[in-house]
């Protein structure tokens, strides 16, 4: 094969001229990155005049292979000394038999170590010493394309580092192949291939140092005059080169498994670490700290797999600002997408050497091109994918195959140690659901009242979910439409008032399908009345989760965000659960309510009854007294009730009675309190009411008694009439039974002085009986209904509040 076809470096600049005796420089160390191993204690010495070659000898930065002086100086020396330390003398040239010896001597040589370093430095020289050539060189593999110098003997100092072989040259390509090149002598070197120090050296020999079939590396050897290459010669550089090739791999073997050794030690405590947390996030930064303590990394970012297809970055460190300024939210991803998404997808590890030209990969909005290296490995838990874990690097080909497999076992590590911190933290949730929802029972039960219930309800549904607002909305069936019982923060006046469900069908559906349901403002798809309603509120998000008590809705929870925020099947759960608990409290509070309402009323007509008459009237006196203010008491009785039980008969007393409860209804405020008194007698509390605005309101009843009057069926309308006693807190009294006693004596004497009118006019007794109450059950004692001589005597100066209606 012709020279013309392959490429080597070349020196930039001559080097100064060689004096032609034997005499050389010492050894020069290589500039590398290759890791070492120390030799073991049997192993010699290296000469003083071979300096160490550096670490990492296959990673080193390119440099010119002839440039500018950057190889130490050092003093010429007799060429002799500089064989191996092992086999000192002259040149044992033209004796087959003493080469052999020496070979085998060298061979002992690198056996006795696994110090690169040391093994670099004695085979340049032995070349030199069992040959006789004036210059050896060794360039190791890097990768598929660069061989780098590492070693070599017989230099000039002055002549400068040496630049890496372009191991895809097709010249290069076929010496890796298992080829030896000569070249015996040349005044110019061949077009396109320039060896070092050309015009120093006349005759080259380039050997693979072959191992397995595979090159590692090349064996360069040079005479500075002419030299005809003999077959000994050259077999003994291909001895040379193949028990090279066998140290070097000796060395790299040992020194990856101390290399590994130390990597195993360092995950063994990285994996302890992991297993002691107990929570996701804790071991997502985790993972970012102890992988910088096993690969060197310019980002690490860790991803957990939320179902169904998200890829959600939990940790991420970076010293680079290309990668330490990319926001959380542009790193989220989903399965199948861009890297981490491909390994997520496939569940195969990737090693990039160059990131940016792989089509797999997306690009980050907003962020700028870069040369990168990546590694990217899937975390398994039960042999499912749960994450990934992703490593960036600027530059090309700055990971390798070690890195890869030491962040699979860490990666997995990861996913174990993921998944019990998740266990723990599912079992420490539900510990902090269960309080939450007993503080929650504890906090509705201490109040019967629905509304209060609901306010509690909202604001500790609040806090546990850190909701900026929540609400509690009653499902009105039988009007169609929805009315906020309880809310948070809780407003200053009144809750917002009934609302129809015509315009909301979002509403109605997750109270009649118990649907619960998450509306996003980003979301193309979300419910268009609510999703504007956030925006009008500033607000991102929205929660829906039906109240259901005894399998059955009775209203909804809504719980707003101001920011987005991830929200689970788990969290919609236990939202759920809140829910159903707020529910029960509420329909406990309702039934309650119904049951206390039944016992406050009147079942006929409705108004509150004897017994809550005095207690509401107590309250009210104490109201009055703390504000000094008044409370009138009205006494309504109505007149010749007797005579229509006896000649129509109780059931239609009962319709009079509850015509008449309508009638006295009609003619009062908001704020008074009716009551059914017993028989055909009312009472009225009116609150913030002197004797002049009792007045008033009595004039009102006895108005719409004297306008209207009681239907009958086939019969005319019968003429019903009604006497009014009246009484003020604090002028008539002080007291519940002393403001009733002094009202009902104001009643009696009303109807006194109707009876006297009839009587002037006629001689037939008055029609008043104080006891015409047989029509209808009432809780009033039988003493507070004794007939007119139980009563006080009259006031002559009282007035009369009755008036003929008839």
């Amino acid at each position: 094969m012709s020279p013309d076809d392959a490429l080597l470096a070349c020196a930039n600049a001559d080097p100064p001229p060689i004096d032609g005796a034997r005499s050389e420089p010492p050894i020069d160390g290589a500039r590398s990155e290759l890791s070492t191993t120390a030799a073991p204690d049997s192993a010699p010495a290296a000469p003083d005049s071979a300096p160490a070659a550096p670490d990492h000898p296959r990673a080193g930065p390119d440099h010119p292979r002839a440039g500018p002086d950057s190889a130490p100086a050092a003093p010429d020396h007799p060429r002799a000394p500089a064989a191996p330390d092992s086999a000192p003398g002259p040149t044992p040239r033209g004796d087959t038999t003493e080469r052999l010896r020496a070979l085998l001597d060298v061979a002992r040589e690198l056996t006795r170590t696994f110090d690169l370093s040391t093994i670099l430095r004695t085979i340049v020289r032995s070349v030199n010493w069992l040959v006789g050539t004036d210059l050896a060189i060794i360039s190791l593999r890097v990768d598929d394309q660069v061989l780098r110098p590492v070693a070599w003997d017989g230099l000039p100092a002055d002549v400068g580092s040496l630049a890496p072989l372009p191991a895809a040259a097709p010249f290069v390509a076929d010496l890796l192949a298992g080829r030896t090149w000569t070249c015996d002598d040349a005044a110019e070197p061949p077009a396109g291939l320039e060896l070092v120090a050309w015009k120093h050296y006349a005759a080259h020999a380039l050997v693979p140092l072959m191992r397995d079939g595979h090159a590692v590396g090349l064996l360069e050897a040079a005479w500075r005059e002419p030299h005809a290459w003999s077959a000994e010669e050259l077999a003994f550089l291909e001895m040379i080169a193949s028990q090279a090739a066998i140290a070097i791999h000796n060395a790299d073997a040992v020194a990856e498994s101390h290399r590994w050794a130390a990597q195993l030690a360092v995950l063994q405590a990285s994996i302890s670490r992991l297993n002691r947390l107990n929570s996701v996030e804790s071991v997502g930064r985790a993972i970012v700290e102890e992988t910088r303590r096993i690969v060197d990394y310019h980002n690490c970012r860790v991803y957990l797999l939320q179902p169904p297809d998200l890829l959600e970055p939990i940790a991420s460190g970076g010293e680079v600002g290309s990668y330490a300024d990319i926001p959380a939210d542009l790193l989220r991803t989903k399965v199948g997408v861009g890297f981490t998404g491909w390994v997520a997808q496939h569940d195969e590890p990737l090693v990039l050497d160059d990131a940016g030209a792989d089509p797999r990969g997306a690009r980050i909005p907003g962020t700028p091109d870069l040369a990168e290296s990546m590694v990217v490995v899937p975390m398994h838990f039960d042999d499912r994918v749960i994450g990934v874990v992703t490593l960036s690097k600027l530059g090309l080909r700055q990971f390798d195959k070690r890195d890869l497999r030491v962040m699979s076992i860490l990666a997995d590590a990861a996913g174990s140690a993921i998944e019990s911190a998740r266990a723990f933290e599912e079992v420490h949730r539900r510990e902090r659901e269960m309080r939450s929802l007993l503080a929650l029972s504890g906090e509705v039960a201490a109040t019967l009242d629905p509304q209060r219930a609901a306010h509690l309800a909202a604001r500790h549904i609040a806090n546990v979910f850190e909701a900026d607002s929540v609400a509690i909305i009653l499902w009105r069936r039988e009007r169609n439409g929805i009315a906020t019982l309880g809310m948070y923060p809780q407003p200053e006046g009144p809750v917002p008032e009934f609302r129809g469900l015509d315009a909301h069908p979002l509403l109605k559906r997750v109270m009649a399908e118990q649907e619960r349901t998450v509306v996003r403002t980003d979301d193309p798809l979300a419910d268009p009345a609510e999703a504007a309603r956030l925006r009008e509120l500033g607000m991102a998000m929205s929660v829906f989760v039906p109240l259901v008590a005894q399998n059955a809705a009775i209203g909804l929870l809504r719980l707003r965000f101001v920011a987005p925020r991830p929200f689970d099947a788990a969290a919609l759960d236990f939202a759920q659960a809140m829910a159903n608990e707020a529910a029960m409290a509420l329909e406990n509070a309702r039934l309650y309510e119904a049951a206390r309402d039944l016992a406050d009323h009147d079942p006929l007509t409705n108004f509150y009854n004897y017994r809550y008459l005095h207690e509401r009237l107590g309250e009210e006196l104490l109201r009055a007294r703390r504000a000094r203010r008044s409370v009138g008491l009205l006494m309504i009785d109505l007149d010749d009730f007797k005579l229509v039980n006896d000649t129509l008969g109780h059931r239609v007393g009962d319709q009079v009675l509850r015509w008449a409860a309508d009638l006295i209804g009609s003619a009062l405020r908001e704020s008074d309190v009716p009551a059914r008194y017993g028989g055909d007698e009312f009472a009225v509390i009116l609150p913030d009411a002197d004797r002049v605005a009792a007045r008033a309101v009595a004039a009102r009843i006895v108005g719409a008694f004297r306008d209207a009057a009681f239907q009958v069926t086939d019969r005319p309308p019968v003429s019903i009439g009604a006497s009014i006693g009246i009484a003020s807190f604090p002028a008539d009294a002080h007291l519940a039974g002393e403001l009733i006693a002094a009202a009902d004596a104001d009643l009696y004497r009303a109807k006194r002085t109707e009876a006297d009118r009839a009587a002037d006019d006629d001689p037939a007794p008055a029609r008043h009986d104080d006891c015409a109450g047989a029509n209808a059950e009432t809780d009033r004692p039988a003493d507070e209904v004794a007939d007119g001589a139980d009563r006080p005597a009259e006031d002559p100066g009282a007035s009369t509040h009755r008036l003929p209606v008839a």
